[in-house]
């Protein structure tokens, strides 16, 4: 009770902050301890990790499917070739998503429980917005799903970075 009290209270706290202009701390941890529990209890076919498209390089070859995003080439121009090998070796999905409105229909069209993702400050919080997060997990276009999630540093919408290292220690 005092675990589900204490990320409630968090989640308050965070809108809060934006309601009133000031700066937001990174709410990623907070989020993933409170649902890492029932994540880990989770099919890992039924998982998928789920990179933003500024992660990929400006000079990749991949291409674009409208059912699946982005389609790693595993190119090594940067690191979601490496990432797409990990997730698929350990039993995941796996998708490079071109915004939250695609990842949200990918939810729902592959029955996904469970998402490792990265996002920005901006996405956060424009999911924070539009989605129902509670105790029972992120509501997206109707399905329930559990996260376990990464912060990106910067809001930059090309060649963007990440800690890679710890996108393959939240799988």
């Amino acid at each position: 009770m005092l675990n589900k009290l204490k990320f409630l209270g968090t989640l308050y706290i965070y809108k809060l902050q934006g309601r009133l202009g000031l700066k937001r701390w990174d709410i990623m941890p907070t989020i993933n301890s409170y649902y890492r529990d029932d994540f880990r209890k989770l099919n890992r076919n039924d998982i998928a990790v789920i990179l933003p498209h500024c992660l990929i390089s400006s000079k990749c070859p991949a291409k674009f499917s409208k059912s699946d995003g982005v389609l790693c080439s595993k190119c090594d121009l940067c690191g979601c070739g490496k990432i797409r090998k990990a997730a698929e070796n350990k039993g995941y999905q796996f998708y490079i998503s071109p915004s939250v409105g695609f990842t949200k229909r990918l939810t729902r069209r592959k029955n996904l429980k469970g998402i490792i993702g990265v996002a920005c400050d901006y996405e956060i919080e424009k999911g924070l917005h539009s989605e129902n997060l509670n105790n029972s997990g992120v509501r997206l276009n109707g399905t329930r799903v559990k996260t376990q999630g990464l912060r990106l540093h910067v809001y930059d919408c090309v060649d963007n970075h990440v800690d890679w290292e710890k996108i393959e220690e939240l799988m």
